[in-house]
């Protein structure tokens, strides 16, 4: 059976909030909740849920509608979850790198913040299993284009005479130059690829990878 993850720093508030290991019966939790996911593309695009809950192609939506769950599903990409409690306003990110690049995580609390008056201050992040700085080597193009949105190099790693980077240290970056308070952050310490036995990794596994889910939810 798929574990469950719970961030540390959204445990305590009165929502549902996880990650998942592989093989995460989605169909079983349909039974009790409604679920929107959107259509992932590695875009930049930020939806706001209201009362279409027709699937669109995003990789960031957002709601603060009660009793409806929303997530994204990655296999070596970084899911993100995201809660202001002072507004009661959730939000779930695909981050690969691609939307790394184009600042998806920056967008999202950027619309938070314009649409729902959301204090960039009070949002609470957390970010679940992904590939990590230790096995996800990239090109010199994969950098240059993460860089035009994270001020700061600190997400690359040299190692054995080859470039690595971190998508979390990326968009946690990204996070704190917009104001999101650094307590505010929870990384999760897993690397899909080191466990990927219990994560489905596309790097590993290739196209049979499976996927595994971030998943959050007002009750």
């Amino acid at each position: 059976m798929a574990k469950l993850i719970y961030p540390e720093n959204l445990k305590y508030f009165d929502i549902i909030s996880f990650f998942t290991e592989k093989n995460f019966d989605i169909l079983k939790l349909r039974e009790k909740y409604k679920i929107y996911m959107p259509i992932q593309k590695h875009t930049d695009n930020v939806i706001v849920l209201s009362q279409n809950t027709t699937p669109q192609v995003a990789d960031g939506v957002i709601t603060d509608k009660k009793g409806i769950l929303i997530g994204v599903k990655v296999a070596d990409c970084l899911p993100i979850l995201l809660y202001d409690p002072v507004i009661k306003v959730i939000a779930a990110v695909h981050a690969g790198w691609r939307s790394t690049a184009k600042g998806i995580l920056k967008k999202t609390v950027i619309k938070m913040s314009e649409i729902f008056n959301c204090k960039v201050s009070n949002i609470i992040i957390a970010m679940g299993p992904h590939i990590k700085g230790c096995c996800y080597e990239v090109g010199q193009e994969v950098i240059e284009a993460l860089n035009r949105e994270t001020p700061s190099l600190e997400y690359v790693i040299s190692l054995n005479g080859k470039k690595h980077v971190d998508l979390a240290i990326a968009n946690r970056i990204q996070a704190l130059s917009i104001g999101i308070n650094t307590e505010n952050i929870w990384i999760s310490s897993d690397c899909t690829y080191c466990n990927h036995v219990h994560y489905a990794s596309y790097r590993f596994h290739g196209k049979k990878a499976g996927r595994q889910y971030g998943i959050i939810g007002i009750l």
